[in-house]
């Protein structure tokens, strides 16, 4: 169950991120930081307002997307902080491309600005995710978190030739043959 909480909660937080950053680009910080007083209040309020609304009506394209991803790191336990960065800037495209072939034959947001306000806009949704619910991925018995345990590697060792120079040579034979070793296994 806190599983539910936590990725809910995360959820929240990025799709706020994600349209505080999309209402960054409209309302400006170098805009907020020139007002004064009550205008700074009043701007500010609308800031916040306009952020609620965005928050939901992204999260109606965003949480179907972040779920299925979501359900995916949990079960792989998955902790890294690129991994949820890279989550977020694919579903902030996946968005961006509803966004133009929605638009029909009028292309106004293909452009340059509205790609990178994509792009950053997903990458910190993804981080705000991992910072709030990724890092803790995985499944819980008894409260305790598991360890993602990596599957170990094995390989042979020397596989590029078994025949090595002997130190001592003799007279008949200038080579011998190395028998292969055991597997060897690579633990990080």
């Amino acid at each position: 169950m806190r599983s539910v909480a936590r990725v809910l909660i995360g959820l929240t937080v990025a799709c706020l991120t994600a349209a505080a950053i999309k209402v960054g680009h409209v309302i400006t910080p170098p805009e907020l930081a020139a007002l004064t007083g009550d205008a700074l209040a009043q701007r500010l309020m609308r800031f916040g307002e306009l952020t609620l609304l965005t928050a939901t009506h992204q999260s109606l394209f965003i949480v179907p997307l972040a779920l299925i991803a979501m359900l995916v790191t949990e079960v792989n336990r998955l902790r890294g902080w690129f991994t949820y960065a890279l989550l977020g800037v694919a579903i902030a495209m996946a968005g961006f491309c509803v966004q133009v072939v929605g638009e029909g034959d009028l292309r106004t947001i293909v452009n340059d600005y509205a790609v990178r306000a994509y792009i950053i806009e997903g990458l910190f949704a993804g981080l705000a995710y991992w910072f709030v619910a990724g890092r803790y991925a995985g499944w819980r018995r008894g409260g305790a978190l598991v360890r993602a345990r990596p599957r170990p590697i094995t390989a042979t060792r020397a596989s590029v030739s078994d025949i090595v120079q002997a130190e001592n040579q003799d007279e008949t034979t200038s080579e011998t043959m190395r028998t292969p070793s055991r597997p060897t296994t690579f633990r990080p």
